[in-house]
């Protein structure tokens, strides 16, 4: 793993500019070291709780956490086991669960912090909606808005996965990852590949891990009546945004989508055009009022 250094680190992803509010630490849950981040002005209209996918780690979130802080919100993310500075084989998972708990575990801390708002959002991109999804049926959702861009229920062209998967079976080998051209921004293309965080083999056990989780999905998200807010480009072959869509609405009927143009999975890192367009949705839906609540309460 990456030696941490904070001005380096901060250097390298382009957030050098918020060190004077950024605060990192590692807090160990169960068997999993978590690295944790805020960036937190002493005069916030709301905070924000990011949740990365899979392979990318907090530094790949820096535009969005530039923007939010930029707009006068504090920011709070860490990296998932298995990524960026936390630990664990990476970019493995023996449940999704764990995902789940780890993201329980963060929220706890940070509030036995002292740290609070009124306002306190969560956000998460393509395997971290997954996992946001899944804790909202877990545990009591005291997020006041959720944001989901690019969620994870099943990837494109699951169906071929899966079969192959089922031909490996539990044997834990390992990949030869294929960068994916997963936005139209070719410097953040090739960013990625210059990334130390990035790793260069995927467990397989990862996509049974997936399987597993995308196969009990149906029957244990039971959903509710609270709105949730979701962003998809329609450019994007990561995920099966089509199948995806309907999923969730059948489980949350009150949320609503915006589909981005010519938008690719990494919505946070596009094009500045249809970045700016992501984040000025994102920015219009976390200052409304009246979008937050559950129709229940």
């Amino acid at each position: 793993m990456v030696t941490y250094d904070k001005q380096e680190y901060l250097n390298f992803y382009g957030l050098n500019k918020w060190g004077s509010i950024h605060i990192s630490e590692i807090i160990t849950h169960h068997q999993h070291e978590i690295f944790i981040q805020s960036f937190l002005p002493p005069k916030n209209k709301g905070i924000v709780t990011i949740v990365h996918g899979y392979l990318d780690h907090s530094g790949a979130l820096s535009k969005i956490i530039n923007m939010l802080v930029t707009d006068g919100y504090g920011v709070i993310t860490f990296d998932l086991p298995g990524h960026g500075h936390s630990g664990g084989e990476r970019g493995d998972i023996k449940d999704f669960s764990e995902y789940v708990q780890v993201l329980h575990a963060v929220h706890s801390h940070m509030t036995q912090k002292g740290i609070t708002h009124k306002s306190w959002s969560i956000m998460g991109h393509s395997t971290g909606a997954a996992i946001i999804l899944t804790y909202m049926n877990v545990y009591k959702c005291s997020f006041d808005k959720v944001i989901l861009v690019a969620p994870l229920i099943q990837p494109y062209l699951w169906s071929f996965s899966k079969f192959g998967v089922k031909l490996i079976g539990e044997k834990n080998i390992h990949l030869k990852r294929t960068f994916r051209k997963n936005s139209s921004d070719p410097e953040y293309l090739a960013l990625v590949e210059k990334d130390p965080l990035q790793f260069t083999r995927l467990p397989v056990r990862w996509l049974q891990s997936l399987e597993r989780w995308n196969s009990s999905l149906s029957e244990q998200l039971s959903g509710s009546e609270k709105a949730l807010f979701i962003i998809q480009g329609n450019k994007d072959t990561t995920v099966d945004w089509r199948y995806n869509l309907v999923f969730i609405f059948k489980k949350y009927p009150n949320s609503k989508c915006v589909l981005i143009d010519r938008g690719n999975h990494q919505l946070f890192n596009e094009t500045a055009i249809i970045r700016d367009i992501t984040f000025t949705h994102i920015k219009r839906y976390l200052s409304a009022i009246g979008d937050n609540k559950d129709r229940r309460d």
